[in-house]
């Protein structure tokens, strides 16, 4: 057999003849590589199966490296439970793979719970992309607008507290400039050709947080459209602030009856037709999958995650010096961010725990006819407990206003959570809790607690050197810090079906519901 670089080094446990099964013991030997999962299957297997987990309480799965007991653990397995190859630490998986027996089953829970109805989202490596894509757009050829109709589209006004800044990025990165209001506003250079029917990929920066007015005008003429028409139209965009934080401050109190746009494509459009500069934005239940909103019906909202530093090329600077944080919606056709991969952390949306237990049941069977009625009427009972945690963290998060279900924390792991139970995630300190905030992602994080103001932020117990950053800036803000559980158990809360209620608590008691029981406070005691 061929070993893992991380199990050579460890020395695999390999002996002739073995079989996965111990004379000492007949019952089937599961090993999991989480104490989630552990716990998920010890709940099926009770006593007729032996559970162990190879990462220890507190361990961190994203950094994990195997030790020569976990070798030993697999070695007599019959069968090994992991959830993804992105969550855990590749060593880890390799040491699985290397040193499992002959006839014994490796499963990935998470590909196999996708056949089991559960929801699987895209993994999103830089949350800032997670925001609106702004283009432009010309509409018309059904009703004589045709190749020798012109259209231009120009930025005559921009009101707000920073410049605005919209441009192209070429084939090879670099920026061209097509509206730019740090100089004044010209209709000749602020202007861009649109082509018919078709859309026009763009990147906006904004200097400052606040609301924007930007006032578009767009002009048609040629062909069978004959002279030169024109319409204009407002674009309000609120930056850094919500659109219900901006509404309370008195001057804008009309953009809290406004649809918000957040994410998806959104292109300002000249309608040729209506005579009118409207925003399309995608609607798979519409007719061609797009809908028209009139510009006065609408928001854009970019939101305090998209506060990112300038490139350090010096093509970038007219929006500001390399390295200065600015608000950014980026290019939507460089802005893709799902690469064909999964969020790993499944298991923070309760049915998708559901699908892992009913896969392990189903292959604790086949493994062991024998038990299978246990296996079945074990799993039947849990899945009913499920069903009550399920309902348990739903009401707790019913209970927090929508204006304040907003969650800072410092994993980005809770996307599942935030799906499932209607919270949205508003930043997150650094992509894996086993990387060190840089100076850049230090003063971002500042920024977005100073903008967005939240109730609470939420550390988990294994944030490592991120804890220090996100403490300090909540501190500084007067902002106060609740516990979170993601991948990994601690003393207090060492079942799935207790931290998934702990969640709930802290989630409520931090934003500003009305907790259901005190799982989270036992625990920080």
């Amino acid at each position: 057999m061929l070993l893992g670089a991380a199990a050579c080094s460890l020395g695999a446990i390999i002996l002739p003849g073995r079989t996965a099964r111990s004379s000492e013991d007949p019952r089937p030997r599961v090993v999991a590589t989480t104490g989630i999962l552990a716990d998920l299957a010890k709940n099926v297997a009770g006593p007729d199966a032996l559970v162990t987990s190879l990462i220890p309480e507190g361990g961190d799965p994203h950094s994990f490296e195997p030790l020569p007991r976990n070798v030993r653990d697999i070695a007599y397995a019959d069968l090994a439970l992991s959830n993804y190859l992105m969550l855990e630490e590749q060593a880890l998986i390799r040491t699985i793979d290397a040193n499992l027996p002959a006839g014994s089953t490796h499963l990935a829970l998470a590909e196999e719970a996708s056949t089991r109805g559960a929801t699987i989202i895209p993994l999103v490596e830089n949350r800032s992309l997670d925001t609106v894509w702004l283009g432009l757009r010309v509409a018309g050829r059904e009703r004589g607008a045709g190749r020798l109709t012109q259209v231009r589209l120009a930025l005559t006004e921009s009101d707000g507290p920073g410049a605005l800044h919209g441009y192209v990025t070429g084939t090879f990165g670099e920026p061209q400039r097509v509206f730019d209001s740090s100089d004044g506003l010209s209709a000749r250079t602020d202007a861009i050709d649109l082509p018919m029917d078709a859309h026009t990929h763009m990147s906006w920066a904004f200097t400052k947080a606040g609301v924007y007015r930007a006032r578009f005008r767009g002009t048609w003429s040629g062909g069978a459209l004959g002279a030169e028409s024109s319409a204009e139209g407002d674009v309000w965009i609120c930056v850094g602030i919500s659109p219900e934080e901006a509404a309370k401050k008195g001057a804008h109190s009309s953009l809290a009856k406004r649809r918000v746009i957040s994410a998806g494509h959104a292109d300002i459009t000249v309608d040729v037709p209506s005579g009118a500069l409207v925003m399309r934005i995608d609607d798979p239940e519409a007719d061609g999958g797009t809908r028209d909103i009139a510009l006065d019906d609408m928001v854009i909202h970019v939101p305090p995650k998209a506060l990112l530093p300038v490139p350090a090329d010096p093509a970038f600077r007219f929006i500001a010096r390399g390295g200065t944080d600015v608000y950014q919606l980026p290019q939507a056709v460089l802005g893709k961010h799902v690469h064909g991969e999964i969020d790993p952390h499944l298991w923070q949306d309760v049915t998708n725990a559901q699908a892992y237990v009913e896969v392990i049941r189903d292959h604790l069977c086949g493994l062991d006819p024998d038990h299978a009625g246990g296996y079945r009427s074990r799993a039947a009972t849990y899945l009913r407990e499920l069903d009550d945690v399920d309902s348990y963290v739903q009401r707790s998060i019913d209970s927090i206003p929508q204006a304040g279900r907003e969650l800072v924390t410092t994993h980005d792991a809770y996307g599942y959570l935030a799906n499932r139970y209607g919270l949205r995630i508003a930043a997150v300190v650094s992509p894996s809790p086993g990387q060190e905030p840089s100076i850049a992602d230090r003063r971002r994080l500042a920024a977005t607690l100073r903008d967005l103001a939240p109730k609470a932020v939420f550390l988990e117990a294994t944030a490592g050197p991120v804890s220090t950053s996100l403490v300090d800036a909540a501190r500084m803000e007067k902002i106060p810090v609740q516990p979170i559980w993601g991948d990994s158990f601690t003393r207090e809360v060492n079942t799935y079906a207790a931290m998934m209620r702990a969640n709930a608590d802290s989630l409520a008691r931090g934003l500003g519901g009305k907790p259901l029981g005190d799982g989270d406070r036992q625990a920080s005691e």
